[in-house]
């Protein structure tokens, strides 16, 4: 077990106080999130970027010609959840700028 110690390397002090140990863990938790840019996206990921529903998604722009078809996860039952990279829904957005 690590204690809580080995994160503070500049004092090497335990924390005293609730708002201490608080900034700690915060420290702690920006190391372990991922990027959004390095996280696939989901639909939900895709529509709240968008700002529109998860339907509008699937149903309006998944069909249009150029939008990107991201892939599908492996599933056993082989229709696995659909997933985006974030940027190529981003070049996406770009492209539309002309319209």
């Amino acid at each position: 077990m690590r204690e809580i110690s080995q994160f503070e390397p500049e004092t090497n002090a335990i924390p005293q106080t609730l708002i201490q140990l608080t900034q700690v863990l915060e420290k702690l938790l920006e190391k372990t999130e991922p990027d959004t840019e390095e996280r696939l996206w989901t639909p939900a990921d895709v529509a709240n970027f968008l700002q529109v529903s998860e339907a509008s998604v699937m149903k309006n722009y998944y069909y249009m010609p150029d939008f990107p078809k991201g892939f599908r996860l492996p599933s056993k039952k082989g229709m696995g959840s659909r997933r985006w990279y974030p940027s190529d829904i981003k070049k996406w957005c770009e492209r539309q700028k002309s319209f």
